[in-house]
């Protein structure tokens, strides 16, 4: 088979590693044939690819016994016989590092543990550290139930690590661990006592560390809880389901690896989070800075002047690099002994939204591996995001960029709703999700660079009445189960194909991007993650985004073996005509900024808004004086610049290679370039109406239409100059362009009508008739509720407004049509929530889950004299989870919003030639 007969062969039929995937929520052990039967249904749904998620509803300590994986095994059995795969998530409920209590029964020693402080000021001879609040406590009583025994937080085994003496006014520090007389820990906190006041003009700061006696977490710092935490949460899976792994078990995914973040109330200093922490950590601390160590320490807490930022951004490059090494180090070698791929995603800040801090902004992330997002990819085979709602966001993007400086492309992103619509109450998920939401969501990522979808969750089961606590009622752990939505049986199959081909087409894309956006990370190890820089790259990511100009993250470790070749800098093959700096202040050395002058020198536009560089994290501390005298080659800004100057940072291809233009005001998204063959593809969405230029240079090209909803590939006529794209509301085009002036064999040519290069036929129509009245509502008998119902119902608004507020499953609107004799007909339905199935005569005509809601029945379904038109419509299931709960202000609409209008066909099966294409 060739390379092009492999490509569309893929195209047509994706793999299940293109294929949307979900998590599959466990309330409780399922039995064999509901086990079977919810794959079959995942399978048939287009989802080919799970992972098992056992849900705080699962009884804790059923997780991982035989039968737990017995019931694995027969989902793994039955994927394997369906061909999808499967990977393992390595946890109960979420946050790897706990196997549900297992890896620290019996090893009290290995519960997590962390290092908090404790500031005594001058005269004082004791300090107090009380208060302690655990951050789980947000989640309510069912998570602190799932983090520790009895549900609450106890604290033991106190120690003192460190004890120093600062004099600011000299600018000292060190270490008088003497001076500690005792320390008198309770369950709650500890009083220091020490063995004399503290000198004049001096504070005292007393680093203690205690364990968690309740907590179900290990010590993620201690090599040998890590391995504990693998012997029981990892070893399990290869003595049950090992036979499949490599095959049809395909990988080992983490998720949100992290000790439990702590706050107390005297905590003050920079660092706003307790340090997860061991002697094995305290003893590589001492060895990389000796005597410094008490300075060391100090700057973690305090200071804002270049010497102690510098050491400041130095303990989060060690404390990262060993936490990464102790704990993903241990997991991804464990899975590669095992044959098994290593995937996951760390907690990510910015989900959810632009900015650094959009998410978890009270837990300071720099003692989560650093939020060194680039050093976490290291770690893994597969890389993987999560994002929030139904919104583009920062997070593909950052995905698919950390996958490219490894040398990978494309992402998994595990897609979850939080945020209600207006009205809502937090935390209580999205029943009222649409497919033409998840649709769109889905493609946006796509065009920031997912690969694969994740869906949170398939679940077991849809809860229960009577309580609408968060995560114990499965029914409001995260909403929606996507399989109890009315619309996913007979819907969700075409959009999953659908995504699915969007992704095998984009896959071999090298994308058309020419911004490179440096990731400050050494600037967030030295002012946290709710500085200026997170609002910085979250602004112009955002607004490159809305300008259409493609761009990626980039790692300052990028710029060490960068090349700089005819205006561009090249991190590989990655090349880029411009590189922004968002509010970096620091830098790893003085070497950075030369590389940053040679290559403005060169050519690269170099921009920076915001503040700018003046802290070295190594070497002498210069980065001032260093900038100012660089910043004359250097565009800056006080701001994000306006759309004009972002626009410019595109590459004038069109005269070299095709490419793709979006003119200003367009709500066209695209993604495109060169495929590693022989031509260039281009996929532009659009939400609303827009434009798009395909910009060709001198031919002729030969155009492709490959069309991701049904995986057929249309020949076009050649072309070269500029071609222009009309998209209609929620239109996916993908093309491909090659060298070329002959239309492929047995293909239809193109001319310039937009319907004819897309293979539609226009009839010349009649002015629509528009269909108000004699509608009548039919509910089936199996309905949830309102059984049977048949009623007449209006169009001029939805259901919920007609005395159905609490009904949200499927129901059919019955109207007769009278026609003179049998005719094409085109069905629009201008508003609807939901979606539909269009039934004439009893025949099945078409279906729409996403607008436009236009269906076309054709003559031979139709009779003269009396014809039924049926519209069956599956809302969201919004109405009938929220209903009696509080949680929605008011019902959500369901149904037909808006009468439908009816065409018949004058001129059926001629084609009408037009502008553009």
């Amino acid at each position: 088979m060739s390379a092009r007969e492999t490509a569309l062969q893929r195209f047509r039929n994706p793999d299940p590693w293109h294929a949307p995937a979900a998590y599959w929520f466990w309330h409780r052990l399922p039995d064999p044939d509901t086990i079977r039967a919810q794959v079959r249904q995942m399978h048939d749904a287009g989802i080919r690819s799970f992972q098992v998620q056992a849900r705080l509803s699962y009884p804790i300590e059923g997780y991982l016994d035989d039968d737990y994986l017995a019931a694995c095994r027969v989902a793994i059995e039955t994927a394997a016989g369906l061909g999808m795969i499967v990977g393992i998530y390595d946890d109960y409920n979420w946050q790897t590092g706990h196997a549900a209590g297992r890896a620290v029964a019996g090893h009290d020693e290995l519960r997590e543990r962390h290092l908090f402080w404790v500031r005594i000021p001058t005269g004082e001879s004791g300090g107090t550290l009380s208060g302690i609040r655990s951050a789980t406590e947000n989640l309510g009583p069912t998570a602190m139930n799932w983090h520790y025994e009895g549900g609450l937080v106890a604290w033991a085994d106190w120690r003192v690590e460190y004890a120093l003496v600062t004099r600011r006014a000299r600018g000292t520090v060190v270490e008088r661990p003497d001076l500690v007389d005792r320390v008198d820990g309770g369950a709650d906190g500890c009083r220091v006592r020490l063995v004399e006041p503290v000198p004049d003009d001096a504070e005292t700061i007393v680093f203690v560390s205690a364990r968690c006696a309740t907590s179900r977490l290990v010590n993620p710092v201690d090599p040998v809880a890590v391995d504990r935490f693998v012997e029981a949460g990892y070893q399990p899976f290869a003595e049950a389901v090992g036979d499949f792994f490599g095959g049809t078990v395909a990988y080992m995914f983490f998720d949100q690896p992290h000790a439990v973040y702590y706050d107390w109330a005297e905590r003050t200093g920079d660092l706003r989070s307790a340090m997860p922490f061991h002697e094995s950590l305290a003893v590589s601390i001492r060895e990389r800075w000796g005597e410094r160590t008490p300075q060391v320490l100090a700057s973690v807490l305090d200071g804002d002047d270049p010497e102690r930022l510098s050491l400041r951004a130095q303990f989060y490059e060690h404390f990262s690099g060993y936490a990464m090494r102790t704990f993903l180090g241990r997991l991804r070698a464990w899975s590669h002994a095992h044959g098994l791929r290593q995937s996951g995603h760390e907690v990510l800040g910015h989900v959810g939204g632009w900015t650094l801090d959009t998410a978890f902004a009270d837990w300071d992330l720099r003692v989560n591996f650093g939020l060194d997002h680039f050093g976490v990819d290291g770690y893994r085979d597969l890389t993987a995001v999560d994002a929030q709602d139904a919104l583009v966001q920062l997070s593909p993007v950052f995905g698919d960029s950390v996958a490219r400086h490894h040398g990978r492309s494309g992402t998994m992103v595990e897609q979850y709703f939080l945020t209600p619509p207006e009205g809502g109450t937090p935390w209580s998920g999205h029943w009222g999700l649409s497919l033409q939401e998840l649709r769109t969501t889905a493609i946006n990522h796509h065009l920031q660079g997912m690969r694969q979808m994740i869906f949170h969750g398939f679940y077991q089961t849809h809860g229960h009445g009577g309580d609408h606590e968060s995560l114990r009622n499965p029914r409001f752990d995260f909403p929606p189960g996507i399989n109890f939505e009315p619309w996913f049986a007979d819907h969700h199959l075409r959009f999953a194909l659908e995504s699915a081909r969007l992704s095998e087409f984009l896959e071999p894309v090298s994308p058309q991007s020419d911004v490179a956006v440096l990731y400050p990370l050494r600037t967030i190890w030295t002012a946290g993650q709710l500085g200026e820089q997170a609002s910085a790259l979250g602004m112009w990511a955002r607004a490159l985004t809305e300008s259409r100009v493609s761009f990626h993250l980039v790692d300052e470790r990028d710029l060490e073996a960068a090349v700089v070749e005819d205006d561009t800098v090249c991190f590989g093959d990655r090349r880029y005509r411009a590189l922004v700096l968002p509010a970096v202040t620091t830098l790893r050395s003085a070497a950075s900024l030369r590389r940053l002058r040679r290559l403005a020198e060169a050519g690269v536009r170099v921009l920076a808004s915001g503040a700018t560089p003046a802290v070295y994290q190594e070497g002498p501390q210069t980065a001032a004086e260093d900038w100012a005298a660089l910043a004359r080659a250097v565009e800056v800004f006080d701001a994000v610049p306006e759309e004009a100057v972002l626009r410019g940072l595109v590459a004038p291809r069109g005269q070299n290679e095709p490419t793709l233009h979006v003119p200003a005001g367009s709500a066209v998204r695209w993604r495109g370039g060169p495929d590693g063959a022989d031509g260039f593809r281009f996929a532009c969405f659009a939400e609303t109406e827009g434009t798009a230029e395909l910009l060709l240079p001198d031919g002729p090209w030969q155009l492709e239409e490959w069309v991701a909803a049904d995986g057929t590939v249309r020949a076009l006529d050649a072309a070269e100059g500029t071609v222009v794209l009309r998209l209609e509301r929620n239109e996916l085009r993908l093309l491909r362009v090659r060298r070329g002036a002959e239309p492929a064999s047995g293909r239809a040519a193109a001319t310039e009508g937009r319907e004819a290069a897309t293979g539609h036929r226009t009839p010349e129509w009649s002015e629509p008739e528009e269909l108000e009245s004699g509608w009548v509502l039919e509910i089936p008998e199996d309905a949830h509720e309102e059984a049977g119902t048949r009623r007449d119902i209006a169009v001029t608004c939805g259901w919920e407004q007609q005395g159905l507020s609490t009904f949200a499953g499927t129901a059919d609107y019955v109207r007769r049509i009278q026609l003179d004799a049998p005719v094409l007909l085109e069905l629009t339905l201008p508003a609807v929530a939901g979606a539909v199935l269009v039934f004439a005569n009893g025949l099945r005509v078409g279906e729409r889950a996403w607008s436009p809601y236009r269906v076309t029945i054709p003559a031979d379904a139709l009779q003269p004299g009396g014809n039924e038109l049926r519209v069956q419509v599956a809302p969201p299931a919004a109405n009938r989870y929220y209903a009696g709960t509080g949680l929605r202000a008011e019902p959500e609409p369901c149904g037909l919003l808006a009468p439908p209008l009816l065409r018949h066909a004058s001129v059926p099966d001629t084609l009408r030639g037009g502008s553009g294409c």
